[in-house]
């Protein structure tokens, strides 16, 4: 049962709010168990600040290329735990397109870009969805290009997101383990690294031209 059916099941049986109260748990059990902490932060988010080393950030990953991601998860997801993280994944999405919209800043290594995870359509077709994104006037794409000799991101991933009430809150993830981080010196660090990380990336449109030239469009 999904979150509106069980309000609207709440209002029927005249639950006063009983049932409502179970929507943001069900909302978190549809994400991996890593990244439950922080879906309802990235949710409510103001600005993104991310920086991806080895997969595309799920923000921007197109349904096949996210469900390609699943399917090679190890050890093996089963097939319902699979759609129902690629629908809570897609869903995600939607503050790509939240009004007022929030800043996204996504900085992403060339490097990973050029692996065709899923085969030759299913990583053009994500590469042209990049593009897509690029276009909306308040998200930044940028790319860390191969030619940099800088030794770039050895702290891994990671994200900065500003809440509503305008404090900045770190999150970083890998092998099923995750932290949401709020100690405002390491936080400050992570703004810090990421700006410096940032000032090294191809410029928005530099970078689109970097993509297109992938795709062999120029």
């Amino acid at each position: 049962m999904d979150a509106e059916t069980i309000e609207k099941v709440d209002d029927v049986l005249g639950g006063e709010g009983l049932l409502k109260a179970t929507v943001p748990y069900l909302e978190e059990e549809r994400y991996a168990p890593q990244f439950r902490n922080f879906a309802p932060i990235e949710a409510k988010a103001v600005s993104l600040w991310v920086y991806s080393t080895h997969v595309l950030h799920g923000l921007l990953q197109t349904e096949a290329y996210a469900r390609q991601v699943f399917v090679d998860h190890w050890p093996p997801v089963a097939a319902e735990e699979i759609e129902n993280r690629l629908t809570a994944r897609l869903d995600r999405q939607a503050l790509l397109y939240r009004d007022p919209p929030p800043v996204l800043c996504f900085v992403l290594e060339e490097t990973f870009l050029r692996r065709k995870v899923g085969g030759d359509l299913i990583w053009r077709e994500q590469l042209h969805h990049l593009l897509e994104c690029g276009r909306l006037p308040h998200v930044s794409i940028q790319l860390i290009p191969l030619e940099c000799e800088e030794a770039l991101g050895s702290e891994g991933s990671m994200t900065v997101a500003e809440t509503s009430q305008h404090r900045m809150l770190g999150y970083v993830e890998g092998q099923g383990q995750s932290w949401v981080i709020s100690d405002r010196a390491v936080v400050s660090e992570m703004v810090q690294r990421h700006a410096n990380i940032r000032g090294m990336a191809l410029s928005p449109k530099d970078s689109a031209r970097r993509i297109q030239r992938l795709l062999g469009e120029r």
